[in-house]
């Protein structure tokens, strides 16, 4: 199979186990923003957000090296060998990380340290879980653990929440116990023991493991140090509703980020098989790299053009103003989309270091645009701080990437995308604080034809299967 195919294949298989339990908690928005305060929201995003802060530091992001170093295994000798040393690795640092935990609460008592641990150790373990099934070519299986932990947590978020109202303890739970309990169901269904042996545990394959991995941890430290930051100043400057607000407008890039994952995760597996193929790899690359460009920004656009009509039905009560960030935030989104896609190809080479330094500098612009701007402009100020460090990491990458490909920009579409986006951006702005409707028409016909042009050979190929099947059933076949 050429790894094109692959690519839209296991894409497809990811995003068909994901979409809809995505969508549904998606419209469960109303829920959630009626039950809970914003303070409360705005706490169970703080909590869910440290944790993720602490996922890559105490695993040392052995899921990714389990799921990099498995692609090149060939026997089940080898497979075993990596299976038991990352698992060895990441048994130590859980064991680690509760001591840690422990020690921190006996010196300072913070508050909910308990539940810190509990979402990190099940995150972890997830992340274990999915690099397994991955490793293996198991797609389908990978899909249907993420969609049955997704499909979990909507349930128990509707019962804690709405039945029996535990508010932040529900959905903390909620999201816990399936996280937790999909994992193993699934380990033990796809029988993971088989590949766990103590005498395989090998020191050198220990020490190659971490040599990937520990690069990796600046990298994912840094970017959510990106997402973090804004929320830790939000919270302790302006205060917990503005969380709750901040939180609830960085919903709806979430689900552009949550559509490219789907994407990513089959990407880092095809830029890395591409290399061991007979494809032209520097081609690949730029044809997936115009696509998803193209793809990615007429999200941006068109959600950007969408947000005044879908916004106000799906978001209730205090969180009115969050209206005003998701755009920003959506281009935000975008370059950190655009810099996954680079970073895929430094993992494909196992160059994982530029990872970790590109994200710190852009960590450390977040930093102090955040310091700088957040007292004076609020949520604008986080707004913009993210959506320039992110800026930041992609151009750096993207010039980095050169040592391994040759992307081809294009000037003049660049010039066009921009010129779009100013447009779509500046009639947006005039209809939230005006209520012009002409603006608002001309922001959806602007951001509807950009997606429609930029996109013109999808819409194409998508035109023509549905005329295919039209005319299938047509015929009576």
């Amino acid at each position: 199979m050429g790894e094109s195919k692959r690519l839209v294949k296991n894409t497809g298989i990811i995003a068909i186990g994901g979409l809809a339990t995505k969508l549904v908690s998606f419209l469960l928005l109303p829920l959630y923003t009626t039950v809970l305060s914003t303070a409360e929201y705005g706490m169970v995003d703080y909590l869910q957000t440290i944790a993720l802060f602490c996922v890559p530091i105490m695993s040392i992001l052995m899921d990714e090296a389990l799921f990099r170093f498995l692609i090149d295994c060939d026997t089940v000798e080898q497979r075993a060998r990596v299976v038991t040393s990352s698992c060895a690795v990441l048994l130590a640092g859980c064991v680690i990380f509760a001591l840690g935990a422990g020690i921190v609460w006996l010196l300072v008592h913070p508050a909910n340290m308990g539940w810190i641990v509990v979402l990190v150790l099940s995150a972890s373990f997830l992340q274990m879980a999915s690099a397994f099934l991955r490793g293996f070519g198991d797609t389908v299986g990978y899909a249907l653990m993420n969609f049955a932990a997704s499909a979990i947590t909507i349930v128990l978020n509707v019962v804690f929440i709405a039945v029996f109202r535990w508010g932040v303890t529900g959905m903390l739970s909620a999201t816990s116990i399936a996280q937790f309990g999909s994992a193993l169901v699934f380990l033990i269904w796809k029988r993971l023991w088989r590949y766990v042996d103590l005498s395989a545990l090998d020191k050198n394959e220990v020490r190659e493991l971490v040599r990937y991995s520990v690069p990796l941890i600046p990298n994912k430290v840094s970017w959510t140090i990106m997402n973090m930051l804004d929320r830790l100043i939000i919270m302790n400057t302006i205060g917990a509703d503005a969380a709750g607000v901040y939180a609830v407008a960085y919903k709806f890039p979430n689900v552009m980020d949550q559509v490219y994952g789907f994407f990513y995760q089959s990407w880092k597996e095809s830029s890395a098989r591409i290399l061991g193929s007979n494809e032209d790899n520097n081609s690949f690359y730029n044809a997936v790299y115009r696509s998803l460009r193209r793809f990615m920004m007429g999200v941006v656009l068109g959600m950007t053009a969408l947000m005044p009509f879908v916004y106000g039905v799906l978001v209730k009560g205090d969180y009115r103003d969050g209206l005003l960030y998701v755009p920003i935030l959506l281009l935000a989104t975008f370059y950190s989309n655009m810099s996954g896609f680079y970073g895929g190809i430094f993992t494909a080479y196992k160059d994982t270091g530029i990872m970790g330094t590109t994200t710190m500098l852009s960590a450390a612009i977040c930093v102090a645009l955040c310091f700088a701007l957040i007292p004076p402009l609020g949520l604008y100020g986080a707004s913009i701080a993210t959506v320039a460090s992110t800026f930041v990491v992609n151009e750096y990458r993207r010039l980095k990437v050169a040592k391994y490909a040759t992307l081809i920009e294009d000037a003049r579409e660049q010039v066009l995308t921009t010129l779009c986006c100013m447009a779509v951006f500046t009639l947006y702005y005039i209809n939230v604080y005006t209520g012009n409707l002409a603006a608002l028409l001309g922001c959806l016909a602007i951001a509807c034809s950009f997606f429609t042009v930029a996109n013109r050979a999808v819409v194409v190929k998508f035109m023509a299967v549905v005329r295919e099947k039209m005319d299938w059933h047509k015929n009576g076949r």
